[in-house]
């Protein structure tokens, strides 16, 4: 027995060193990295209920934590329109926050969100509302299936981002937006940056984003639909498949180079744009004002023009052929050359009928300036 006891009480002191060092290692990895300076580069706050700030905001910035399906339900801090989540100025890189629900309204300003996973974000159902994400950097984030309302997006950068199946309405970059709600960005930073962005099956709805720069952009599947207000954009280099512009407002914006299959402009304004170098296929651009379009150097093909006026556009060395739908009004120097073209069976080679088309060209019977008449010979 004495045995026993000496060998029990030599044992003791070990097994408690050993237990509290295996509780030690799993808070670790629970928590995550701590970096030299203190602060959590890794943690797992999956499902965490969140009613105050408190200590786990520290754990959030450092990024790559993982909130998925995270609440967030604060009663503090408050400002003016009320609690709010305080993720402003905070490093998220690689941290993912999947189906969460955001019953507080987050604070993305000046955040550097690149490469986070923000999909099926939500609040109760329904989109998550009223965002300041002024400056957000969100390059290469993911937005699958995200609902999201009322985004004040000045000085955002959403290059490579991926949208899919998210719905997106009322995000703005306009001052009057704004409204005095939240503080503008830094006047020569206002604009939104989205190159390379990915849209597909997505909507936009009622969005401003005037003068962004989407650049190489992918758009498939997607409609931007009406009181959306797309002056100046760029969507130079661009792919657009199946994607509809309802009644937007798209004043001097820009598709150079752009490849547009498939897809409508039908009732835009578009006063001013270039789709110059563009390749435009199956497209409708039924009763939009084209005054001043530039399609210099492009290639227009089985595209519908009905109720537009193209005779003030520039069609200088455009290819425009197999056109559809009743013929616009063309530049002096241009003439309608109407045909049938047949249709043909893929399966059996055979000629089901003849569909009657028309090309834009050069009237021959005119100078290269297009406006004085050749003499008489």
């Amino acid at each position: 027995m004495r045995l026993n006891q000496l060998l029990l009480c030599v044992l003791s002191p070990a097994m408690g060193i050993s237990f509290s060092a295996d509780a030690q290692s799993y808070r670790g990895r629970r928590a995550g990295n701590v970096s030299p300076g203190g602060r959590i580069a890794d943690c797992n706050l999956a499902g965490t209920v969140f009613m105050e700030t408190n200590k786990a905001f520290n754990k959030i910035d450092g990024g790559r934590c993982v909130l998925n399906g995270a609440r967030f339900q604060m009663s503090e801090p408050s400002g003016d329109m009320g609690p709010y989540v305080p993720l402003e100025d905070m490093d998220l890189r690689h941290s993912s926050w999947v189906a969460v629900d955001f019953s507080t309204s987050p604070v993305l300003r000046y955040t550097n969100a690149s490469q986070a996973n923000f999909s099926a974000i939500h609040t109760d159902g329904d989109a998550v509302e009223n965002v300041d994400a002024t400056g957000l950097i969100a390059t290469k984030a993911k937005f699958h299936g995200a609902q999201m309302q009322t985004w004040y997006v000045q000085g955002a950068n959403f290059d490579e981002a991926e949208f899919s199946s998210a719905v997106l309405t009322e995000w703005t970059t306009d001052d009057e937006g704004y409204g005095g709600i939240f503080d503008p960005a830094p006047l020569n930073m206002r604009a939104l940056t989205a190159e390379g962005v990915k849209f597909e099956n997505c909507l936009l709805d009622e969005c401003n984003f005037a003068g962004a720069n989407l650049t190489d952009g992918f758009f498939v599947l997607t409609k931007f639909t009406e009181a959306c207000i797309l002056n100046g954009v760029k969507f130079n280099n661009a792919m657009l498949n199946k994607t509809d512009f309802i009644e937007a407002e798209m004043l001097g914006s820009s598709f150079r180079e752009a490849k547009v299959d498939q897809s409508s402009f039908e009732t835009c304004d578009m006063t001013g744009a270039e789709f110059v170098d563009a390749i435009v296929r199956k497209t409708s651009f039924k009763g939009a004002i084209m005054r001043g379009v530039s399609f210099e150097n492009a290639v227009v093909e089985g595209t519908d023009f009905t109720g537009t006026d193209l005779s003030h556009c520039n069609l200088n060395n455009a290819v425009m052929r197999n056109l559809v739908g009743l013929p616009p009004e063309v530049p002096k120097e241009y003439d309608i050359k109407n045909k049938e073209v047949p249709t043909i069976d893929t399966e059996t080679g055979d000629t089901l009928g003849v569909v009657m088309m028309y090309d834009i060209v050069i009237n021959e019977a005119r100078y290269n300036d297009g406006y004085r008449a050749k003499k008489d010979q």
